[in-house]
Protein backbone atom coordinates (compact mmCIF):
# COMPACT_ATOMS: atom_id res chain seq x y z
CA UNK A 1 0.00 0.00 0.00
CA UNK A 2 1.50 3.32 -0.92
CA UNK A 3 2.51 5.80 1.59
CA UNK A 4 -0.70 8.71 2.15
CA UNK A 5 0.44 11.58 1.32
CA UNK A 6 -0.27 15.51 3.09
CA UNK A 7 0.21 18.77 1.32
CA UNK A 8 0.14 22.48 2.60
CA UNK A 9 -0.40 25.12 0.24
CA UNK A 10 1.11 27.97 0.72
CA UNK A 11 0.33 31.53 -0.03
CA UNK A 12 2.29 34.11 1.71
CA UNK A 13 5.37 34.44 3.96
CA UNK A 14 3.29 34.92 6.92
CA UNK A 15 1.83 32.04 7.35
CA UNK A 16 4.79 29.72 6.31
CA UNK A 17 6.57 28.64 9.54
CA UNK A 18 3.09 27.72 11.49
CA UNK A 19 1.50 25.83 7.94
CA UNK A 20 4.80 23.91 7.69
CA UNK A 21 4.40 23.20 11.72
CA UNK A 22 1.42 21.51 11.46
CA UNK A 23 1.93 20.20 7.99
CA UNK A 24 4.75 18.32 9.81
CA UNK A 25 3.04 17.47 13.17
CA UNK A 26 -0.23 15.46 10.55
CA UNK A 27 2.46 14.19 8.50
CA UNK A 28 4.36 12.69 11.01
CA UNK A 29 1.44 11.50 13.11
CA UNK A 30 0.09 9.62 9.63
CA UNK A 31 3.75 8.33 9.06
CA UNK A 32 3.30 10.39 5.16
CA UNK A 33 4.98 12.22 2.83
CA UNK A 34 4.76 15.98 2.81
CA UNK A 35 4.77 18.13 -0.27
CA UNK A 36 4.47 22.36 0.21
CA UNK A 37 2.97 24.03 -2.70
CA UNK A 38 3.13 27.26 -4.14
CA UNK A 39 1.19 28.58 -7.12
CA UNK A 40 1.71 31.70 -8.76
CA UNK A 41 -1.05 34.01 -10.19
CA UNK A 42 -0.44 34.90 -13.46
CA UNK A 43 -2.14 37.65 -15.17
CA UNK A 44 -4.61 37.02 -18.26
CA UNK A 45 -1.62 39.53 -20.24
CA UNK A 46 0.89 37.45 -19.31
CA UNK A 47 1.55 33.59 -21.29
CA UNK A 48 1.69 30.78 -17.95
CA UNK A 49 5.42 29.58 -19.77
CA UNK A 50 6.46 33.32 -19.99
CA UNK A 51 10.53 33.33 -19.17
CA UNK A 52 10.79 35.41 -16.71
CA UNK A 53 12.22 34.68 -13.40
CA UNK A 54 11.26 37.50 -11.53
CA UNK A 55 7.29 35.82 -11.87
CA UNK A 56 8.66 32.95 -9.85
CA UNK A 57 11.51 34.49 -7.49
CA UNK A 58 8.86 35.40 -4.41
CA UNK A 59 7.74 31.82 -4.38
CA UNK A 60 11.43 29.98 -4.80
CA UNK A 61 12.04 32.11 -1.49
CA UNK A 62 8.65 30.78 -0.18
CA UNK A 63 9.04 27.20 -0.64
CA UNK A 64 12.83 27.55 0.78
CA UNK A 65 11.60 28.99 4.01
CA UNK A 66 9.27 26.10 3.97
CA UNK A 67 11.90 23.94 3.66
CA UNK A 68 14.12 25.42 5.99
CA UNK A 69 11.09 24.98 8.56
CA UNK A 70 10.34 21.43 7.78
CA UNK A 71 14.59 20.70 8.28
CA UNK A 72 14.57 22.09 12.00
CA UNK A 73 11.45 19.86 12.63
CA UNK A 74 13.50 16.55 11.28
CA UNK A 75 10.95 16.68 8.49
CA UNK A 76 11.35 15.82 4.58
CA UNK A 77 9.68 18.18 2.16
CA UNK A 78 9.40 18.17 -1.18
CA UNK A 79 8.15 21.65 -2.94
CA UNK A 80 6.07 22.21 -5.95
CA UNK A 81 5.82 26.09 -7.89
CA UNK A 82 2.81 26.04 -9.94
CA UNK A 83 1.96 28.89 -12.26
CA UNK A 84 -1.49 29.07 -12.76
CA UNK A 85 -4.48 31.58 -13.20
CA UNK A 86 -6.72 30.54 -10.57
CA UNK A 87 -5.09 29.54 -6.95
CA UNK A 88 -8.12 27.20 -6.00
CA UNK A 89 -8.02 25.07 -9.04
CA UNK A 90 -4.35 24.91 -9.45
CA UNK A 91 -4.33 23.18 -5.51
CA UNK A 92 -7.03 20.81 -6.06
CA UNK A 93 -5.28 19.80 -9.50
CA UNK A 94 -2.25 19.16 -7.75
CA UNK A 95 -4.17 16.87 -4.89
CA UNK A 96 -6.30 15.09 -7.34
CA UNK A 97 -3.00 14.15 -9.73
CA UNK A 98 -0.92 13.17 -6.82
CA UNK A 99 -3.61 11.58 -4.74
CA UNK A 100 -3.42 13.93 -1.50
CA UNK A 101 -4.99 12.11 1.47
CA UNK A 102 -4.73 15.29 3.48
CA UNK A 103 -4.58 19.45 2.56
CA UNK A 104 -3.34 21.70 4.51
CA UNK A 105 -3.63 25.75 3.62
CA UNK A 106 -4.18 28.98 5.78
CA UNK A 107 -7.02 31.78 5.74
CA UNK A 108 -6.41 35.22 7.35
CA UNK A 109 -8.96 36.79 8.58
CA UNK A 110 -9.82 40.31 7.34
CA UNK A 111 -11.07 42.78 9.78
CA UNK A 112 -14.46 42.94 8.84
CA UNK A 113 -16.88 39.90 9.83
CA UNK A 114 -19.13 40.18 6.47
CA UNK A 115 -15.65 40.68 4.30
CA UNK A 116 -14.56 37.27 6.25
CA UNK A 117 -17.34 35.56 5.10
CA UNK A 118 -16.91 36.88 1.45
CA UNK A 119 -13.17 35.91 1.15
CA UNK A 120 -13.59 32.74 2.66
CA UNK A 121 -16.42 31.83 -0.36
CA UNK A 122 -13.03 32.09 -2.41
CA UNK A 123 -9.92 30.01 -2.58
CA UNK A 124 -10.65 27.77 0.94
CA UNK A 125 -14.07 27.82 0.16
CA UNK A 126 -13.32 26.00 -3.17
CA UNK A 127 -11.03 24.02 -2.22
CA UNK A 128 -12.80 22.83 0.30
CA UNK A 129 -15.85 22.07 -2.04
CA UNK A 130 -13.61 20.22 -4.55
CA UNK A 131 -10.49 18.61 -2.93
CA UNK A 132 -10.18 14.90 -3.38
CA UNK A 133 -9.38 14.77 0.23
CA UNK A 134 -9.84 15.73 3.54
CA UNK A 135 -8.82 19.82 4.26
CA UNK A 136 -7.83 21.38 7.04
CA UNK A 137 -7.59 25.35 7.42
CA UNK A 138 -5.49 27.16 9.55
CA UNK A 139 -7.30 30.35 10.51
CA UNK A 140 -4.54 32.35 12.81
CA UNK A 141 -5.96 33.71 16.22
CA UNK A 142 -6.68 37.34 16.26
CA UNK A 143 -3.54 39.83 17.60
CA UNK A 144 -4.04 41.12 20.66
CA UNK A 145 -3.90 45.12 21.04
Amino acid sequence: MAKPKVMVALGDPISVESLVALACSLSQAMDAELKALHVVVVPLVTPLDAEDETIDQPGKELLAHAKRVAQKLSQSLSTELLRAREVGEAIVGVAKEESVDLLVMGHHKPHSPALSEALLGGIVRYVAHHAPCRVIVQIPAPEHK
